[in-house]
């Protein structure tokens, strides 16, 4: 039986948007609003597939 195997990941630039985010809201005396960063990180999240080695399968 073949098995497929993803690891859940976020992009570079994701990363960047959340603490560009935070740090305006900071700078700007506001509050960065965390459920809009939830769903945009949902959008976000990529799959990478991981092809195991011998060694994992023994």
């Amino acid at each position: 039986m073949a098995e497929i195997r993803l690891k859940a990941y976020y992009p570079w630039w994701f990363r960047f948007y959340v603490v560009a985010v935070h740090t305006f809201a900071y700078l700007c005396g506001l509050e960065a609003d965390e459920e809009v960063l939830q769903k945009h990180a949902r959008a976000a999240k990529r799959y990478r597939e991981i092809i195991p080695t011998d060694e994992a399968g023994q």
